[in-house]
């Protein structure tokens, strides 16, 4: 690491406990894994059907929530990816060139998991771009950065019925200076790191 010093942070949680280094919320239905560990944070998670039959999410109802913030994990848009193969081959001295194709994905608003496994999910920083967090001690009532999860869940595939939701809250209960060759022992999913203005 090309820095001398690195911000630490330490995230606490309202309803969810720390279990083999992760933030854990778990219920008889399911149980959602929380990992933050990465530059400025990630809301990085991960969700376990628990029963015998499927989960359906719809990501159109869920958010992640910064500071009352809300953003979306699904967005109404198709993506397109494309390919191209090459050759060249001459004909009356003309250079014929080789093909391309691409197809368009479209992200599913409502997900499906399977019983009894698992789907991850990583698709927002919890820290944005050139923004700093100051060196001290925070309750909920003086954080400078709280967040949520918060996840429509049914076992109906149209949500007309047994749709429950989870709503997991956290915040950044301290922030601290460390050596940048003592992050990696700071490594926890309760816990993210950010460069020291100015390095």
């Amino acid at each position: 690491m090309s820095c001398e010093y690195y911000k630490i942070a330490t995230v606490s949680a309202y309803n969810t406990k720390q279990i083999d280094n992760l933030l854990v919320f778990e219920n008889d239905t399911i149980k959602v894994s929380y990992d933050f560990w990465d530059k400025r944070g990630a809301m990085r998670f991960s969700i376990y059907n628990k029963l015998n039959v499927p989960l359906y999410f719809d990501w159109k109802k869920s958010a992640f929530i910064l500071n009352d913030e809300m953003m979306s994990y699904w967005q109404d848009e198709t993506n397109t990816v494309g390919s191209s193969t090459s050759s060249a081959s001459y004909l009356n001295g003309s250079v014929i060139n080789g093909k391309s194709k691409s197809k368009s994905i479209r992200q599913e608003r409502v997900a499906a998991l399977p019983p009894h496994s698992l789907i991850s999910s990583y698709k927002y920083s919890l820290v944005p771009v050139n923004t700093s967090l100051p060196i001290q001690e925070f309750t909920i009532s003086d954080t400078p950065l709280r967040f949520r999860n918060y996840l429509a869940v049914s076992t109906s595939e149209q949500f007309d019925k047994a749709v429950f939701y989870i709503d997991n809250a956290f915040f950044v209960s301290s922030v601290e200076i460390i050596k940048a060759s003592k992050v990696l022992s700071w490594v926890s999913g309760n816990a993210f790191y950010m460069s020291m203005p100015g390095h």
